[in-house]
């Protein structure tokens, strides 16, 4: 039996299974400070006995193996989380192997592997919800770099002048365009806007915009939307129609239906691909 933990900025959802598809049983969890929501996570993995656990987490966070603070979240990207370095609590609470990754580049393995993203191998997995995270895979391996991609902090346009919510870089993509910023700017939450309402139609925009540089940069096969912001099923077409007008052609595509699309494991892309690194975990490039 295996174990999966998908740590997220506003909330956690851990599982045991036998395999990557077969959850026996999960709980949901608020990411609250960090002593209650660890507390919570390893009193759920104790009733369990697990021969390893994979934990896609938020970050920023150090995932470099060979380095002394490997785990360490190293920003206040969610209060009170800053100087906490999960790696090491997992392993001091949880008595398994414990595989580490971010949110995102777990996510992207669960698609790559069981959802939309199989027989891609340039796999580019992007969420839109509490902030904005982008896992990129290449045949099947995360790309970290130096550290770990931050592609939710690029500066886009602001053709509107609204002011961003990113606590560190202001009016970056995640500061525009994500679920806190639409609810900022529209003064209520997502799921209360009406499909109709302008919010949509700016959002959308904002969205292709960081899509442009997404794909300007690194070419991919397909680019999966996911998160709490694409709920609203309609800002597919939406984006894709933002998407088109910016390229202009410039380089052939693939038909954007196919390049920009849903997940296929719909919410569960996360905690699957948590699963699947620690049935296994695949290398990082």
């Amino acid at each position: 039996m295996i174990g999966g933990a998908e740590l997220g900025g506003t909330k956690c959802i851990l599982a045991v299974a036998k395999s990557p598809t077969e959850i026996i049983e999960r709980k949901i969890i608020s990411t609250k400070r960090p002593e209650y929501t660890l507390a919570e996570i390893f009193k759920f993995f104790n009733n369990f006995e697990i021969e390893s656990l994979g934990v896609g987490t938020f970050g920023p966070i150090n995932i470099d193996k060979k380095s002394k603070e490997y785990g360490l979240l190293v920003s206040e990207s969610k209060e009170g989380w800053q100087g906490v370095n999960i790696f090491s609590e997992f392993s001091k609470n949880i008595n398994t192997k414990i595989s580490l990754d971010t949110d995102v580049n777990a996510a992207a393995l669960g698609e790559y592997f069981y959802g939309s993203g199989k027989n891609c191998d340039n796999l580019i997995y992007v969420t839109i919800g509490t902030g904005i995270g982008v896992g990129v895979l290449v045949n099947g391996k995360s790309y970290t770099g130096n550290f770990h991609l931050e592609v939710g902090h690029i500066p886009i346009p602001n053709p509107d002048q609204v002011s961003g919510v990113c606590k560190i870089h202001g009016e970056c993509w995640e500061g525009l365009a994500s679920g806190p910023a639409l609810e900022r700017r529209w003064k209520m939450q997502g799921s209360e806007i009406p499909e109709s309402h302008i919010a949509w139609e700016k959002e959308s925009q904002l969205i292709a915009y960081g899509l442009i540089s997404i794909v300007a940069n690194h070419s991919p096969d397909k680019i999966i939307l996911g998160g709490g912001v694409m709920k609203q099923s309609h800002l597919y077409s939406k984006i894709r129609s933002h998407f088109k007008k910016m390229w202009n052609n410039y380089t052939p595509l693939v038909d954007l239906t196919d390049l920009i699309s849903k997940p296929g494991l719909g919410p569960d892309s996360g905690i699957i691909g948590s699963l699947i690194l620690a049935d296994g975990e695949p290398a990082q490039i």
